[in-house]
């Protein structure tokens, strides 16, 4: 199964399929509301665009060498519950934000990635990706949150 690609389309099915979710749903699986899983996702856009303090740290190296290969090439899912890196998520429940800051902050990742303007930092756990690499992480950790709320 090859992972989805995150472009323009995309984005918008994604809206799409995000406004189907109700304030107050319950997801399948975990504890995050659904303003606290767009904003889970707001700050994985913004730790791609450099607004989010880059992990000093990456994951062990079975995560670098076997399981980030596997997630990027769409042969392993994100598993249900699998905790946000510590550098990402802090002591505090996820920041809330609503579906029109997510979307704009979508348009506005694709608009950089495209023209080439994003120096991007390595991820928590897989360490240095491509600009191919990291929107495929993104298409699949976005996949993974919205199974995560039956959309």
């Amino acid at each position: 199964m090859s992972p989805p690609v995150f472009d323009h389309d995309f984005a918008e099915e994604t809206v799409q399929r995000l406004r189907a979710i109700s304030s107050d749903a319950t997801p399948l699986w975990g504890r995050m509301t659904p303003g606290q899983m767009m904003g889970h996702l707001a700050t994985g856009l913004r730790y791609t665009m450099g607004r989010v303090p880059a992990a000093r740290r990456w994951g062990p190296w079975h995560m670098r060498w076997i399981v980030g290969p596997l997630l990027l090439r769409g042969w392993l899912p994100i598993p249900r519950n699998a905790r946000a890196p510590s550098s990402l998520k802090g002591e505090k429940a996820p920041p809330e934000a609503d579906l029109e800051t997510l979307h704009a902050l979508m348009e506005e990742y694709l608009h950089k990635a495209e023209a080439g303007a994003i120096q991007l930092p390595p991820h928590p756990l897989f360490g240095p990706l491509s600009a191919d690499e990291w929107a495929r992480f993104h298409a699949i950790h976005f996949e993974h949150h919205l199974r995560q709320f039956n959309v």
